[in-house]
This record gives structure tokens, C-alpha cells and sequence, in this order.
């Protein structure tokens, strides 16, 4: 049975091609092409079950998505995510935009990105962005893999800061071997 979430990811993402969780409360499901060829789109489910607390006493649902290349191994890609989902609801604490956890260990196996930051997800539908079959609405949260350069960057001038080099760069977003940018303050 489909449900209103589901329903939701498969209106802009297209029909899940897969799935992965194992015993975890929060699964990973993928959509390939998406949002543009050649990349696949992981996505959490089940990390929405839980309300997370924002500043001010709002709350949040929340899900994450991390698109990729398809060349790049869905397992390593999917358990990730599902790890990382499952920090977030043991954090009992919402994404904002512009946090970023770690530098840490590597994300994966033969990758030199060791953080996450938490944007919005700018490269699909506007409508995509917020479920409101729930209460409170769900968010749909974009991590972009970082390398600790960029990471210390974001914590030391800013989110607002970052994303203006983001916009100005040649990066390939879906790349998890990119080589770390070059940023500028202002």
C-alpha cells in the first residue's frame, strides 16, 4: 500500500526503483534519473515518524535526500543515509539549513568527504521541498557531502557565505570524488 508519503516522492521523483534498511526503523529508498540523468536520488523513510524540535518550540518532520551518480555504490550510498538518519533521530534535534555535522572519519569507503551540509533541495520542484499530509509538514532535507576544508569554511563564515560560493562555482554536485572548492569569504 501506497502511502501519502510515498505517493508524495514518486509525483516529482518518478516511481522507486529500490530499497534498503534491513531492520532499521528508517529505510532508504532510490530514484534514478533524478534530477537529472545519469544521477540517482537516495531518500529516508521513516525519520518523518518522529517530530524534531526547531528553535522557538517549533517542530519539524523531516526526510533526507543525497543524489549522487549512479556510478557511485548505492549500498555504500543507502547505508549512509540511513546511519546518518538515525543520528538525527537519536539527536532528537532538526536539520537547519546551513548545519553541518562533522568533519569526522570519510563518509564511505574511498571517499575523502568526511561532512554533510544540510540545504535545501533547490534542484527539484519547489513543491517537492515540504509535505503537508503531515502534521507538522514534512521536510525534505538535501545533504551535500563535504570535505573538511568546505565544512570549516560553512562553520567559521557562515552558510550564507558558502552558498554564494556555491552559486559562483563549477561544482558537480552528484560527485563524490569532486576535489574540495576553493572558497572565498567575500
Amino acid at each position: 500500500m501506497t502511502t501519502p508519503l510515498v505517493a508524495h516522492l514518486e509525483k516529482y521523483l518518478g516511481v522507486i526503483e529500490g530499497g534498503s534498511g534491513g531492520g532499521s526503523p528508517i529505510k532508504v529508498v532510490r530514484f534514478r534519473g533524478q534530477p537529472e540523468p545519469n544521477v540517482v536520488t537516495y531518500v529516508t523513510l521513516g525519520l518523518s515518524r518522529q517530530a524534531l524540535p526547531m528553535p522557538n518550540g517549533r517542530k519539524v518532520r523531516q526526510e533526507l535526500l543525497l543524489s549522487a551518480h549512479e556510478r557511485h555504490d548505492p549500498a555504500n550510498i543507502a547505508s549512509l543515509l540511513m546511519t546518518f538518519g538515525e543520528y538525527i533521530a537519536a539527536q532528537d534535534r532538526a536539520l537547519l539549513r546551513g548545519d553541518v555535522v562533522g568533519p569526522s572519519s570519510p563518509l564511505m569507503a574511498g571517499v575523502q568527504m568526511n561532512a554533510l551540509y544540510a540545504a535545501m533541495p533547490v534542484f527539484f520542484p519547489g513543491e517537492f521541498a515540504t509535505f503537508h499530509g503531515t502534521s507538522p509538514p514534512t521536510v525534505f532535507v538535501w545533504m551535500i557531502p563535504l570535505h573538511g576544508s568546505e565544512a570549516e569554511f560553512v562553520k567559521r563564515s557562515g552558510w550564507d557565505a558558502f552558498e554564494d560560493n556555491l552559486e559562483s562555482a563549477d561544482i558537480d554536485f552528484w560527485g563524490l570524488h569532486r576535489p574540495p572548492l576553493q572558497l572565498s569569504a567575500g
